[in-house]
């Protein structure tokens, strides 16, 4: 049987541009220890739905653990526009908190 990671690559072969799946599989892979390739996953799904939100915390969380810092600011800063432009205050406030905990 597949594994989860696998069944993921394989819908997201059939719909790449379906942000869910692509989601699921960056978690998928983050809680894999593989980051590298989750926040890839994360980036190529912020290009291909800029409007879901719920990546760019994701995205620059694993940034941070690469120590990647200033991508990681970034990523943060460009969800806190997404989330003001789609009037989201619950996860702007977390995007924020999370830029005020780099320092």
């Amino acid at each position: 049987m597949p594994d989860r990671i696998e069944q993921l690559r394989t819908f997201i072969a059939a719909s790449p541009d379906d942000p869910f799946a692509r989601y699921a599989l960056a978690l998928e892979l983050k809680g894999k220890g593989e980051a590298e390739a989750a926040a890839e996953e994360m980036e190529e799904l912020i290009l291909r739905a800029p409007d879901y939100l719920a990546a760019y915390l994701q995205h620059g969380m694993l940034l941070q653990s690469l120590g990647k810092s200033e991508q990681a600011r970034a990523a943060f800063r460009t969800g806190q526009e997404v989330a003001r432009r789609k009037g989201d205050s619950h996860t702007l406030s977390e995007l924020t908190q999370a830029l005020e905990s780099m320092g």
